[in-house]
C-alpha cells in the first residue's frame, strides 16, 4: 500500500510539473507578446474586408535638380490608400500603410502575383518632368515634358527584416523620358515596439533618352540659348544611393517619420556640364493620420 501511494505521489508531482510548464512559458513570452501586438498588422488581415488610408503632409529639402547646388525646400501632401491588392500613393504615403518591406511606389500599384518571398507589382505614375527656369543653371535648355510613366517591380524578401527591390520604369507617352531601372536593397528593424529604422543602399540605371534629357545639352541649345556645351550622355549608370528612414507611432492613429538620403551622379551622369555639385544630399520630416475601415 505504501509502495502504490508514493507511485502515485510521483505521478502526481510529473503532472503538476508538465502542467505548469506552457503556463511558466507563457508568463515569460508575454512581454515579447506584448511588443508584437504593439505592431501594426499587416493589410492582408483587412484586405478583402476593408481598406487602409493615410493623410499628412512632410517638410523636405532637396536639391532643384539631380546636380543642381541650388536647393529648395517644400511642403507636399501625404496620401496612401490601399483596397485589396491596390495601392495609390504620392508623397510617401503607401510606405506608411503600415511597418513592412513593401516600400509601395509612387502612383497606382496593384500587387500582380506573390510566390513564396518573390512579389511582383505593377503601376502608373505621373511624371512632372523638368523646367527650365527651375535652376539657373537649366535655363536656356528644352524642358522635359510631364509624361506618364509605367512600372514593373519585382521584391524579394529574405526574411522578415531584409528584401531587395528592382524597379524598371518606362515613359509611356513617347515624351523623351527614357527608362530607368532602380535596384536597392532594403534592412528594416524595430527599435522599440512603436519605431521601425529603414537602411536603403542601390543603384540607378537609364537609357540613352533618359539621360539626354535630362544630363545632356542639344547642339541646338549649346552657345546659343545655354552658354553649355554641348552634351550627349549614352546610357548606363546614372547614381548611386543610400538612405536612412524612421517612422513612429506617436498614438494609434498618429505617425511620425523623417529620412535622410545621399546620392552620387555616376558615369556620363556626373561628367554632364549640368552635374556642378555630383553629391548631394536631401531631408525630410512629416506627420500622418492613418486609418483601417
Amino acid at each position: 500500500m505504501e509502495r502504490l501511494i508514493m507511485d502515485r505521489m510521483h505521478r502526481y508531482r510529473s503532472f503538476l510539473r508538465l502542467s505548469c510548464a506552457p503556463a511558466l512559458a507563457l508568463m515569460l513570452a508575454q512581454p515579447a507578446l506584448a511588443q508584437v501586438q504593439l505592431r501594426p498588422q499587416p493589410p492582408a488581415a483587412n484586405a478583402e474586408s476593408g481598406f487602409t488610408w493615410v493623410l499628412g503632409a512632410s517638410v523636405n529639402n532637396s536639391p532643384s535638380y539631380a546636380g543642381s547646388t541650388a536647393r529648395s525646400t517644400g511642403v507636399r501632401p501625404v496620401i496612401g490608400l490601399e483596397i485589396g491588392r491596390f495601392t495609390l500613393s504620392a508623397g510617401g504615403g503607401g510606405s506608411l500603410l503600415d511597418f513592412d518591406l513593401d516600400a509601395r511606389d509612387s502612383g497606382l500599384t496593384a500587387r500582380l502575383l506573390q510566390w513564396d518571398n518573390l512579389r511582383l507589382s505593377g503601376g502608373l505614375r505621373l511624371d512632372g518632368g523638368r523646367k527650365g527656369e527651375d535652376d539657373p543653371v537649366l535655363r536656356g535648355l528644352p524642358d522635359v515634358e510631364r509624361t506618364l510613366r509605367g512600372r514593373l517591380s519585382a521584391i524579394y524578401d529574405f526574411n522578415k527584416h531584409l528584401s531587395v527591390r528592382s524597379t524598371l520604369s518606362q515613359d509611356l507617352l513617347g515624351r523623351q523620358g527614357g527608362a530607368t531601372l532602380q535596384t536597392s536593397a532594403r534592412y528594416e528593424f524595430l527599435i522599440s515596439p512603436r519605431t521601425e529604422v529603414g537602411l536603403a543602399v542601390g543603384f540607378t540605371l537609364a537609357n540613352a533618352t533618359y539621360m539626354r534629357s535630362y544630363m545632356g545639352v542639344p547642339a541646338s541649345a549649346a552657345g546659343l540659348t545655354t552658354p553649355l556645351p554641348a552634351y550627349q550622355p549614352g546610357g548606363g549608370m546614372h547614381s548611386t544611393q543610400v538612405g536612412l528612414e524612421v517612422k513612429t507611432l506617436v498614438s494609434d492613429r498618429w505617425v511620425l517619420f523623417g529620412g535622410v538620403g545621399y546620392q552620387q551622379l555616376r558615369g556620363d551622369a556626373r561628367r554632364s556640364p549640368l552635374a556642378v555639385k555630383p553629391d548631394n544630399y536631401n531631408v525630410s520630416i512629416g506627420l500622418a493620420y492613418r486609418c483601417c475601415r
